[in-house]
């Protein structure tokens, strides 16, 4: 593997057990403390803020793997939840880190970060979930599920056909007019992600690209695994995490925040006023600083 510069990402491909090769970007520097960050829907592992600085002084190296069929991951049809726990374990083995690691996950992400954690709690130390998700296809969180994201899940499993059309056409749009496709998605935005979206805009928009790359296969692979029963418990998640979420969050309202919190053994929120999904993105040194207290 190349030898990083700590002071800009690192971009790096393992090869995992089943041949697979799994993308990821690191950031920081490999001697220090490890934190896996997992990206959000539609996006990967390049949608984290570049702040070397902040990293160095809290002594913190990120590890934000694509899912399969984002950027340089293979496409992986059969794509679970515990699937992707399993993968993140072999690149933490196969970058030869024993200890245990600190856990984040954006968006869909924080599910993935709660499937690490309670599938392999032995790796895990800590975790934050920021502006998170509940696993779609989980009959106990079904009920708290707001009707849009129930007409979601119900349109996804009844219609894949459809959603794998419009997945495709993404990433033609995404790979040909990416200035243009994300100055879409802004405009039907709802202000609190629309300005802060609008001040992130390559970022956000580089990520996308690398999102929907392998002609959109690895988002509607995602979206499949997130609507299909999660094939871990919640319940099952032993390390401390924390709840950051936005109260005018447009994609995931907070309401059914402390249903997921209470799950998690009364896991503290911090629900901020005014600020939206991409909340992580305003508020990156303070939950950074936050994780590093708790590892």
């Amino acid at each position: 593997m190349p030898v990083p510069d700590p002071g800009s990402p690192t971009p790096l491909t393992i090869r995992l057990p089943d041949g697979r090769t799994l993308g990821l970007t690191r950031y920081g520097h490999p001697a220090h403390r490890a934190v896996v960050f997992h990206h959000g829907f539609g996006s990967s592992g390049l949608e984290l803020p570049n702040d070397a600085v902040l990293l160095a002084r809290l002594q913190l190296q990120l590890l934000a793997p694509d899912r399969p069929g984002v950027g340089q991951s293979s496409v992986y049809r059969r794509l679970t939840f515990p699937s992707f726990a399993d993968d993140v374990v072999a690149m933490l083995d196969a970058l030869a880190i024993r200890e245990r690691v600190g856990v984040m996950g954006w968006s869909v992400g924080g599910v993935h970060a709660l499937a690490l954690a309670a599938r392999h709690p032995a790796r895990v130390a800590a975790g934050q979930l920021l502006s998170t998700c509940l696993p779609l296809g989980e009959r106990a969180a079904h009920r708290h599920l707001s009707w849009v994201w129930k007409f979601l899940r119900w349109g996804q499993i009844g219609f894949p056909w459809l959603n794998r059309t419009t997945f495709l056409w993404l990433s033609q749009q995404w790979a040909r007019h990416p200035d243009r496709t994300i100055a879409w998605f802004i405009r039907g935005m709802r202000p609190a992600e629309a300005c802060t979206t609008a001040r992130f805009r390559a970022l956000l928009r580089d990520a996308a690209v690398q999102g929907f790359a392998h002609a959109g296969r690895g988002v509607f692979d995602d979206a499949q695994a997130w609507c299909r029963p999660p094939g871990f418990r919640i319940e099952d998640v032993r390390a401390p995490m924390r709840l950051w979420h936005g109260a005018a969050d447009g994609v995931w309202a907070p309401g059914n925040i402390p249903y997921l919190a209470g799950r998690l053994g009364g896991a503290p929120v911090r629900l901020l006023p005014g600020q939206g999904h991409m909340l992580y993105l305003e508020n990156w040194a303070a939950i950074m600083e936050e994780m590093a207290g708790l590892l």
